[in-house]
């Protein structure tokens, strides 16, 4: 309670998950760069090779049943740009993942992007905007990206384009989401900033 108010406080909605299809992989953190794949078959992590610059050539890893890590590319497509992780998901023999590029300025106009790459490392597209991903996930045909901006959009996952885009609003008032959950029946399961978990309709 806060100056007497007999409002419930909330929490901030992390890791919402739905039924999905393949285990939901917890969130490794190695060199403080999480990478947490949503409906993967196996687990993921981001990792880097110097300890005294983490920052610097990190690559994809999948962690085998022995728990042995096996590198599948590099994490930055550019060589000798840095990338910082974000939310990710598996769609087939891919991964679609969120990050940002580091510049050692602070994020630049354009600086945030999703990638989906083919486990051998192949960008099949991109999407860049200038704010960073909070929270990712999709079904067949389409990734949804939540933003820090309290955005919402829908990219197409065959080729990355915009199918639809949104402001998150609850009330009238902003709001910002920390998970995404494709949901039976054509929704998405929302869990925002403040504590709530928003039902939204994927029919635009």
């Amino acid at each position: 309670m806060d100056g007497g108010s007999k409002r419930p406080a909330r929490l901030m909605m992390y890791d919402l998950d739905s039924t999905v299809d393949g285990p939901e992989v917890g969130r490794y953190d190695l060199f403080n760069h999480g990478f947490a794949v949503r409906s993967a078959s196996r687990p993921y992590v981001l990792v880097g090779t110097d300890l005294d610059r983490p920052h610097k050539d990190k690559w994809i890893a999948a962690v085998g049943a022995d728990g042995t890590l096996r590198r599948l590319f590099p994490h930055s497509w550019v060589p000798q740009e840095h990338r910082f992780g974000g939310p990710a998901v598996e769609i087939g023999q891919s991964l679609v993942y969120a990050g940002t590029v580091h510049h050692g300025h602070g994020l630049q106009p354009g600086g945030a992007y999703v990638v989906r790459r083919s486990l051998n490392g192949a960008v099949q597209w991109q999407y860049r905007t200038d704010h960073p991903a909070t929270a990712l996930d999709a079904d067949e045909d389409t990734v949804y990206v939540a933003y820090n901006s309290g955005a919402l959009t829908a990219l197409d996952a065959g080729n990355g384009s915009v199918r639809w885009h949104t402001e998150l609003e609850v009330g009238g008032a902003p709001t910002t989401a920390l998970s995404l959950a494709v949901a039976p029946q054509g929704h998405l399961l929302v869990g925002t900033v403040d504590g709530r978990i928003l039902e939204c309709s994927l029919r635009r």
